[in-house]
Protein backbone atom coordinates (compact mmCIF):
# COMPACT_ATOMS: atom_id res chain seq x y z
CA UNK A 1 0.00 0.00 0.00
CA UNK A 2 2.07 2.94 -1.26
CA UNK A 3 -0.04 5.53 0.60
CA UNK A 4 1.09 4.04 3.91
CA UNK A 5 4.19 5.89 5.20
CA UNK A 6 7.47 4.03 5.65
CA UNK A 7 7.23 2.27 9.02
CA UNK A 8 9.15 0.11 11.49
CA UNK A 9 6.75 -1.98 13.54
CA UNK A 10 7.18 -4.55 16.30
CA UNK A 11 4.25 -6.38 17.85
CA UNK A 12 4.68 -6.66 21.60
CA UNK A 13 2.42 -7.91 24.36
CA UNK A 14 -1.22 -7.80 23.28
CA UNK A 15 -2.38 -6.19 26.51
CA UNK A 16 -0.01 -3.24 26.10
CA UNK A 17 -0.84 -0.03 24.20
CA UNK A 18 1.02 0.80 21.01
CA UNK A 19 3.85 3.31 21.47
CA UNK A 20 3.85 5.45 18.32
CA UNK A 21 7.02 7.48 17.68
CA UNK A 22 6.82 10.75 15.74
CA UNK A 23 10.01 12.46 14.55
CA UNK A 24 10.64 16.17 14.25
CA UNK A 25 11.03 18.56 11.35
CA UNK A 26 13.57 17.47 8.75
CA UNK A 27 14.11 14.04 10.33
CA UNK A 28 12.88 10.51 9.62
CA UNK A 29 12.03 7.37 11.62
CA UNK A 30 15.76 6.57 11.72
CA UNK A 31 16.24 9.15 14.48
CA UNK A 32 14.44 6.60 16.70
CA UNK A 33 15.55 3.30 15.20
CA UNK A 34 19.01 3.87 13.65
CA UNK A 35 20.03 7.37 14.74
CA UNK A 36 23.59 7.20 13.44
CA UNK A 37 22.15 7.06 9.90
CA UNK A 38 20.21 10.30 10.37
CA UNK A 39 21.50 13.25 8.32
CA UNK A 40 21.13 16.99 8.97
CA UNK A 41 22.12 20.32 7.38
CA UNK A 42 20.54 19.61 4.02
CA UNK A 43 21.30 15.90 4.33
CA UNK A 44 25.07 16.47 4.22
CA UNK A 45 26.17 15.53 7.73
CA UNK A 46 25.27 12.93 10.38
CA UNK A 47 23.23 13.93 13.41
CA UNK A 48 26.21 12.93 15.55
CA UNK A 49 27.76 16.37 14.88
CA UNK A 50 25.13 17.62 17.38
CA UNK A 51 26.20 15.01 19.91
CA UNK A 52 29.98 15.12 19.70
CA UNK A 53 32.15 15.87 22.73
CA UNK A 54 35.30 17.93 22.96
CA UNK A 55 38.22 16.04 21.36
CA UNK A 56 41.48 15.24 23.10
CA UNK A 57 45.02 15.30 21.85
CA UNK A 58 45.85 12.88 19.04
CA UNK A 59 49.37 11.59 18.61
CA UNK A 60 50.92 12.23 15.23
CA UNK A 61 50.50 8.59 14.23
CA UNK A 62 46.72 9.19 14.33
CA UNK A 63 45.77 7.35 17.51
CA UNK A 64 43.54 9.05 20.05
CA UNK A 65 44.46 9.55 23.68
CA UNK A 66 41.83 7.58 25.61
CA UNK A 67 38.70 9.10 24.02
CA UNK A 68 36.52 7.33 26.58
CA UNK A 69 33.96 4.56 26.72
CA UNK A 70 31.23 4.69 24.08
CA UNK A 71 33.19 6.91 21.69
CA UNK A 72 35.07 6.38 18.49
CA UNK A 73 38.80 7.24 18.46
CA UNK A 74 39.30 10.98 18.15
CA UNK A 75 39.95 11.85 14.53
CA UNK A 76 39.51 14.78 12.14
CA UNK A 77 36.00 13.97 10.92
CA UNK A 78 35.42 16.97 8.65
CA UNK A 79 38.77 17.30 6.89
CA UNK A 80 42.43 16.76 7.66
CA UNK A 81 42.35 19.88 9.87
CA UNK A 82 38.76 20.34 11.14
CA UNK A 83 36.69 18.19 13.52
CA UNK A 84 33.42 18.44 15.42
CA UNK A 85 34.84 16.31 18.24
CA UNK A 86 34.44 12.81 19.64
CA UNK A 87 31.68 10.99 17.78
CA UNK A 88 29.33 8.82 19.89
CA UNK A 89 28.51 5.29 18.83
CA UNK A 90 25.94 2.67 19.73
CA UNK A 91 23.22 5.27 20.11
CA UNK A 92 19.95 4.02 21.58
CA UNK A 93 16.59 5.68 22.14
CA UNK A 94 13.51 4.86 24.14
CA UNK A 95 12.26 3.01 21.03
CA UNK A 96 14.86 0.31 21.72
CA UNK A 97 14.08 0.34 25.47
CA UNK A 98 10.34 -0.16 25.07
CA UNK A 99 10.76 -2.77 22.36
CA UNK A 100 13.07 -4.74 24.70
CA UNK A 101 10.44 -4.48 27.45
CA UNK A 102 7.84 -6.17 25.25
CA UNK A 103 5.88 -3.09 24.22
CA UNK A 104 4.32 -2.74 20.81
CA UNK A 105 6.30 -0.01 19.04
CA UNK A 106 5.70 1.79 15.76
CA UNK A 107 7.88 4.46 14.14
CA UNK A 108 7.21 6.02 10.78
CA UNK A 109 8.68 8.56 8.39
CA UNK A 110 6.53 11.50 7.37
CA UNK A 111 6.18 11.57 3.62
CA UNK A 112 6.29 15.38 3.51
CA UNK A 113 8.08 16.38 6.73
CA UNK A 114 8.37 20.09 5.79
CA UNK A 115 4.67 20.46 4.93
CA UNK A 116 2.06 22.05 7.18
CA UNK A 117 0.98 20.18 10.29
CA UNK A 118 -2.54 19.41 9.10
CA UNK A 119 -1.10 17.53 6.11
CA UNK A 120 0.99 15.47 8.53
CA UNK A 121 -2.10 14.71 10.64
CA UNK A 122 -3.76 13.32 7.50
CA UNK A 123 -0.74 11.07 6.96
CA UNK A 124 -0.98 9.97 10.58
CA UNK A 125 -4.69 9.24 10.17
CA UNK A 126 -3.93 6.82 7.33
CA UNK A 127 -1.36 5.12 9.54
CA UNK A 128 -3.71 4.85 12.52
CA UNK A 129 -6.50 3.44 10.36
CA UNK A 130 -4.13 0.80 9.07
CA UNK A 131 -2.65 -0.22 12.42
CA UNK A 132 -5.57 0.14 14.83
CA UNK A 133 -6.15 -3.61 14.88
CA UNK A 134 -2.74 -4.22 16.49
CA UNK A 135 -3.76 -2.67 19.80
CA UNK A 136 -6.96 -2.55 21.85
CA UNK A 137 -5.49 -0.36 24.57
CA UNK A 138 -4.86 2.82 22.66
CA UNK A 139 -1.91 4.80 21.42
CA UNK A 140 0.86 6.35 23.51
CA UNK A 141 2.39 9.11 21.42
CA UNK A 142 6.13 9.63 21.95
CA UNK A 143 7.34 12.60 19.94
CA UNK A 144 10.39 14.77 19.42
CA UNK A 145 10.34 18.47 18.60
CA UNK A 146 7.62 19.41 16.09
CA UNK A 147 6.42 15.80 16.21
CA UNK A 148 4.80 16.62 19.55
CA UNK A 149 2.63 19.24 17.84
CA UNK A 150 1.62 16.70 15.20
CA UNK A 151 0.62 14.31 17.99
CA UNK A 152 -1.37 17.00 19.82
CA UNK A 153 -3.24 18.01 16.67
CA UNK A 154 -3.98 14.33 15.94
CA UNK A 155 -5.37 13.87 19.47
CA UNK A 156 -7.52 16.96 18.94
CA UNK A 157 -8.83 16.17 15.45
CA UNK A 158 -8.79 12.36 15.20
CA UNK A 159 -9.79 11.61 18.81
CA UNK A 160 -7.88 8.31 19.08
CA UNK A 161 -7.88 6.29 22.28
CA UNK A 162 -4.81 7.86 23.89
CA UNK A 163 -3.78 7.11 27.47
CA UNK A 164 -0.60 9.21 27.31
CA UNK A 165 1.47 11.76 25.40
CA UNK A 166 5.25 12.15 25.84
CA UNK A 167 7.03 15.08 24.20
CA UNK A 168 10.78 15.68 23.97
CA UNK A 169 11.83 19.29 23.26
CA UNK A 170 8.51 20.14 21.60
CA UNK A 171 7.83 23.87 21.03
CA UNK A 172 4.33 23.83 22.53
CA UNK A 173 4.29 27.64 22.56
CA UNK A 174 6.34 28.08 19.39
CA UNK A 175 9.97 28.96 18.73
CA UNK A 176 11.55 32.33 17.96
CA UNK A 177 14.27 30.91 15.70
CA UNK A 178 12.27 31.44 12.50
CA UNK A 179 12.81 35.17 13.06
CA UNK A 180 16.56 34.66 12.75
CA UNK A 181 16.65 33.34 9.17
CA UNK A 182 18.70 36.32 7.99
CA UNK A 183 21.28 35.90 10.75
CA UNK A 184 21.46 32.16 10.19
CA UNK A 185 22.20 32.84 6.53
CA UNK A 186 25.23 34.87 7.59
CA UNK A 187 26.37 32.11 9.92
CA UNK A 188 26.04 29.54 7.13
CA UNK A 189 28.44 31.51 4.97
CA UNK A 190 31.01 31.36 7.77
CA UNK A 191 30.53 27.69 8.60
CA UNK A 192 30.42 25.99 5.23
CA UNK A 193 33.90 26.90 3.95
CA UNK A 194 35.22 24.69 6.77
CA UNK A 195 33.17 21.77 5.45
CA UNK A 196 33.91 22.28 1.77
CA UNK A 197 37.09 20.17 1.72
CA UNK A 198 35.08 17.16 2.87
CA UNK A 199 32.06 17.90 0.68
CA UNK A 200 33.50 19.11 -2.62
CA UNK A 201 31.22 21.55 -4.38
CA UNK A 202 28.33 21.18 -1.94
CA UNK A 203 28.72 24.20 0.35
CA UNK A 204 26.69 26.57 -1.81
CA UNK A 205 23.90 24.11 -2.52
CA UNK A 206 23.71 23.10 1.13
CA UNK A 207 23.37 26.73 2.25
CA UNK A 208 20.59 27.18 -0.30
CA UNK A 209 18.74 24.08 0.94
CA UNK A 210 19.06 25.15 4.57
CA UNK A 211 17.78 28.66 3.84
CA UNK A 212 14.82 27.30 1.83
CA UNK A 213 14.04 25.06 4.76
CA UNK A 214 14.16 27.99 7.19
CA UNK A 215 11.61 29.86 5.06
CA UNK A 216 9.25 26.89 4.66
CA UNK A 217 5.61 26.88 5.72
CA UNK A 218 6.51 24.46 8.51
CA UNK A 219 8.89 26.97 10.10
CA UNK A 220 6.39 29.84 9.81
CA UNK A 221 3.83 27.72 11.67
CA UNK A 222 6.20 27.44 14.62
CA UNK A 223 6.44 31.15 15.29
CA UNK A 224 5.05 32.10 18.71
CA UNK A 225 1.65 33.67 18.18
CA UNK A 226 1.12 32.04 14.78
CA UNK A 227 -2.46 31.06 13.94
CA UNK A 228 -1.35 27.43 14.14
CA UNK A 229 0.08 27.73 17.66
CA UNK A 230 -2.90 29.81 18.84
CA UNK A 231 -5.32 27.32 17.30
CA UNK A 232 -4.60 24.44 19.69
CA UNK A 233 -7.37 23.35 22.02
CA UNK A 234 -5.25 22.80 25.14
CA UNK A 235 -8.22 21.34 27.02
CA UNK A 236 -7.93 18.16 24.91
CA UNK A 237 -4.85 17.27 26.97
CA UNK A 238 -6.71 17.51 30.29
CA UNK A 239 -7.75 13.86 29.98
CA UNK A 240 -4.40 12.62 28.64
CA UNK A 241 -1.51 11.84 30.99
CA UNK A 242 1.29 13.98 29.64
CA UNK A 243 5.04 13.92 30.25
CA UNK A 244 7.28 16.58 28.72
CA UNK A 245 11.00 17.37 28.63
CA UNK A 246 12.95 20.53 27.87
CA UNK A 247 16.64 21.21 27.31
CA UNK A 248 18.78 24.02 28.74
CA UNK A 249 22.08 23.61 26.82
CA UNK A 250 21.88 25.68 23.62
CA UNK A 251 25.25 24.56 22.23
CA UNK A 252 24.38 22.59 19.10
CA UNK A 253 27.89 21.93 17.85
CA UNK A 254 31.45 23.17 18.01
CA UNK A 255 34.18 23.19 15.38
CA UNK A 256 37.82 22.61 16.30
CA UNK A 257 41.00 23.02 14.25
CA UNK A 258 43.85 20.53 14.69
CA UNK A 259 47.17 22.16 15.51
CA UNK A 260 50.43 20.24 15.43
CA UNK A 261 52.49 20.33 18.62
CA UNK A 262 55.72 18.65 17.53
CA UNK A 263 57.42 19.13 20.88
CA UNK A 264 54.81 16.84 22.48
CA UNK A 265 54.32 14.69 19.38
CA UNK A 266 50.58 15.33 19.23
CA UNK A 267 47.88 17.18 17.34
CA UNK A 268 45.96 19.46 19.72
CA UNK A 269 42.39 20.63 19.08
CA UNK A 270 41.86 24.39 19.05
CA UNK A 271 38.29 25.67 19.31
CA UNK A 272 37.21 27.74 16.31
CA UNK A 273 33.62 28.58 17.26
CA UNK A 274 30.36 27.03 18.40
CA UNK A 275 26.69 27.49 17.67
CA UNK A 276 25.03 29.58 19.06
CA UNK A 277 28.10 31.41 20.42
CA UNK A 278 28.87 32.80 16.98
CA UNK A 279 25.41 34.37 16.84
CA UNK A 280 26.66 37.23 19.02
CA UNK A 281 28.43 38.51 15.91
CA UNK A 282 25.07 38.93 14.15
CA UNK A 283 22.52 39.47 16.93
CA UNK A 284 22.86 41.92 19.79
CA UNK A 285 22.85 40.34 23.24
CA UNK A 286 19.49 41.88 24.14
CA UNK A 287 17.91 40.44 20.99
CA UNK A 288 19.13 36.88 21.53
CA UNK A 289 16.08 34.61 21.93
CA UNK A 290 15.80 32.43 25.02
CA UNK A 291 16.14 29.31 22.84
CA UNK A 292 19.83 30.25 22.47
CA UNK A 293 20.55 31.35 26.05
CA UNK A 294 22.35 28.93 28.35
CA UNK A 295 19.99 27.65 31.02
CA UNK A 296 16.90 28.72 29.10
CA UNK A 297 16.89 26.78 25.84
CA UNK A 298 18.22 23.77 23.94
CA UNK A 299 19.38 25.66 20.84
CA UNK A 300 16.02 25.40 19.05
CA UNK A 301 13.31 25.35 21.74
CA UNK A 302 13.10 27.19 25.07
CA UNK A 303 12.50 25.23 28.26
CA UNK A 304 9.40 27.34 28.82
CA UNK A 305 7.94 26.42 25.45
CA UNK A 306 8.84 22.74 25.93
CA UNK A 307 6.47 22.36 28.90
CA UNK A 308 3.27 20.75 27.65
CA UNK A 309 -0.12 22.08 28.77
CA UNK A 310 -1.60 20.00 31.60
CA UNK A 311 1.68 18.08 31.94
CA UNK A 312 1.57 15.58 34.80
CA UNK A 313 5.39 15.78 34.83
CA UNK A 314 7.87 18.13 33.21
CA UNK A 315 11.66 17.80 33.38
CA UNK A 316 14.35 20.25 32.28
CA UNK A 317 17.83 18.84 31.67
CA UNK A 318 21.12 20.43 30.59
CA UNK A 319 20.95 18.92 27.10
CA UNK A 320 20.68 20.30 23.59
CA UNK A 321 17.85 19.65 21.16
CA UNK A 322 19.31 16.40 19.82
CA UNK A 323 20.96 15.04 22.98
CA UNK A 324 17.61 14.84 24.75
CA UNK A 325 16.72 11.86 22.54
CA UNK A 326 19.61 9.77 23.80
CA UNK A 327 19.90 10.76 27.45
CA UNK A 328 19.84 7.70 29.76
CA UNK A 329 17.93 9.79 32.31
CA UNK A 330 15.26 10.75 29.79
CA UNK A 331 14.97 7.19 28.51
CA UNK A 332 14.60 5.79 32.04
CA UNK A 333 11.92 8.34 32.94
CA UNK A 334 9.97 7.67 29.74
CA UNK A 335 10.06 3.90 30.24
CA UNK A 336 8.83 4.26 33.83
CA UNK A 337 6.04 6.58 32.72
CA UNK A 338 4.89 4.15 30.01
CA UNK A 339 4.80 1.31 32.54
CA UNK A 340 2.76 3.48 34.91
CA UNK A 341 0.10 4.41 32.35
CA UNK A 342 -0.09 1.03 30.58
Amino acid sequence: MNHIPNVVFHQGLKESPCCLFIHGLGMSLEIWTEPEKTRILGGRFPVTVLLSKEPRDVDLSGHGKAPGKGALPVEPVISDRITTGVVPRGLKTVFHDLKAEGCTVLAYSQRRPASDCLSLVKELEVLLNHYHRFTKNGIIFIAHSRGGLVARKAIELLNPKCPALITLATPHHGSNLAKLAGSLSGISRIIYPFFENAEKGTAGSTIKRVMEFLKSEAIVELLPGSSFIRGFDDSRLASVKTLSFGGTDPTLFTLYRWRKDRTRGVMTPEKLFSIPEILTSFVSEGMLPEELINGRGDGLVSKRSAEAPFAAEHHNLHLNHAMILFSPSVRKTVSSFVRMVS
